[in-house]
C-alpha cells in the first residue's frame, strides 16, 4: 500500500484540531451523523491499546466527559432539549447544577449557571494520535511518498486504473482510496461537483499554565477549551469561509481569549503558546462523503467537517470493508459519494 501525501502526513487539519470525541455534544438531532459518531467513538479505547502496544505512544485517549455550561439559563436552552432526545436513545447525559459543576471542574468561573455532563464523550492529543498511525502505517509495510500532489483520479471504462501526480507521472493501481479532505474537489476524475466539499477555516489559540486547570473538554458560548496533561489548553474555534488562506486574526484571538477567560478566570495567568488555522472540510449537508466513488475501484473518505478525528476509526473501518468486499460497518446510504456528482 502506498500513501500520497501533498505534504506530509497529519500537516493539514489532522493535526491542527483540538482532538474532540464529542459524539453527543456535537450531534443536534438523531440521524445517521449521530449513528457514525457513536460507532467510531466507541473504538478509540481499543485503537489507543493497541497504537501504544505497537509504536510505544499515548495518543491522549482520556475519559470522563464533556462539559457544556452556561452563564444564563438560554446558553443552555437547545442544548436541554437535545438532552431529552439522547436520554431517550439510551445516551448518558446528566444535568448539573451551579454546585455539582463546580465540584467536576473547580476552576470554572462562579458565574457559570449550570451545565449538562455528556459522559460518553472523551478526547485525544492529534498531533500524537497522527504520529502514531504514521509510524503504525509504516511498521506495517505502508509507504508513504510526501510532497506529491495527486493531480487527478485516472479511469478507463468507469474503472480506475491509478492516478496522475502534478508532476506528470502515473501511478497504477487496482485501487484508490481519496482521503484529500478540503483538497478533495481539486482533484480531477471523480466527477464531484466543485461546492461539494469546502473549506471551512477555524482559527485555534493554545495556552500554557504550570498547573492543569481543567480535566475535561468545555463546551461554553463563543469557545470550547479541551485540556492537555501538560497544563495547555486548546482554545477553539472559528468557522470561516476564507477559501484556502491560512490566517489568524486579531479579532479572532481576542473573541476566544474574551470567551474562555469568562469561564476559566485563572487563565489569565496562563501564557500564550501559539496560534494556527487550518481548514475543515464542510459539506453542505455536514455529512461525510464516505463510500464508492463514480468508477469502480474508487472509494471517497473526506467531508468530515467538524469531526475528522472521531471520525477516523469508522471511516477507516469502511474503507477496509470496502477494500476486501466486507460488510461495512454500518449502512453506507447516507454519506455515498454518489450524491454529491455532477449531474
Amino acid at each position: 500500500m502506498t500513501v500520497l501525501e501533498r505534504s506530509v502526513p497529519g500537516a493539514e487539519a489532522s493535526s491542527a484540531a483540538a482532538g474532540i470525541l464529542g459524539a453527543q455534544v456535537e450531534s443536534h438531532q438523531p440521524g445517521p451523523m449521530l449513528e457514525l459518531a457513536l460507532k467510531s467513538r466507541g473504538y478509540f479505547g481499543s485503537w489507543s491499546k493497541l497504537l501504544k502496544r505497537e509504536t510505544g505512544i499515548d495518543i491522549g485517549y482520556r475519559e470522563g466527559g464533556v462539559l457544556r455550561v452556561g452563564f444564563v439559563r438560554a446558553d443552555l436552552q437547545k442544548a436541554r432539549q437535545e438532552a431529552v432526545w439522547q436520554r431517550r436513545r439510551g445516551l448518558p447525559v446528566r444535568s448539573l447544577n451551579q454546585r455539582e459543576l463546580r465540584a467536576l471542574e473547580p476552576q470554572v468561573s462562579a458565574e457559570l449557571l449550570s451545565g449538562l455532563h455528556y459522559e460518553g464523550d472523551a478526547r485525544i492529543d492529534p498531533v500524537l494520535f497522527s504520529k502514531a498511525l504514521h509510524l503504525a502505517a509504516r511498521q506495517n509495510g505502508v509507504q508513504f511518498v510526501t510532497s506529491a500532489p495527486v493531480l487527478a483520479v485516472k479511469s478507463e471504462a468507469e474503472r480506475v486504473v491509478g492516478v496522475a501526480l502534478e508532476g506528470g507521472d502515473v501511478i497504477r493501481a487496482e485501487t484508490v482510496v481519496v482521503a484529500a479532505g478540503s483538497w478533495t474537489t481539486q482533484i480531477g476524475g471523480l466527477g464531484l461537483a466543485l461546492d461539494a466539499i469546502r473549506p471551512a477555516r477555524g482559527q485555534i489559540v493554545e495556552l500554557s499554565h504550570p498547573e492543569r486547570l481543567l480535566n475535561r473538554v468545555v463546551f461554553a458560548p463563543n469557545c470550547y477549551l479541551v485540556p492537555r496533561d501538560d497544563g495547555r489548553i486548546i482554545i477553539g474555534s472559528t468557522v470561516e469561509f476564507a477559501g484556502y488562506q491560512k490566517a489568524v486574526t486579531a479579532g479572532a484571538v481576542a473573541q476566544l481569549l474574551t470567551s474562555a477567560l469568562a469561564v476559566v478566570p485563572e487563565l489569565k495567568t496562563a501564557t500564550l503558546s501559539n496560534t494556527w488555522s487550518n481548514f475543515r472540510p464542510f459539506t453542505q449537508d455536514e455529512l461525510p462523503l464516505l463510500g464508492k466513488g463514480a468508477s469502480e475501484g474508487v472509494i471517497l473518505a473526506s467531508g468530515h467537517y467538524r469531526n475528522g478525528i472521531l471520525l477516523a476509526p469508522v471511516s477507516a473501518e469502511t474503507v477496509v470493508a470496502l477494500i476486501l468486499g466486507r460488510k461495512p460497518p454500518l449502512a453506507l446510504a447516507p454519506y455515498d459519494p454518489v450524491r454529491r456528482l455532477i449531474r
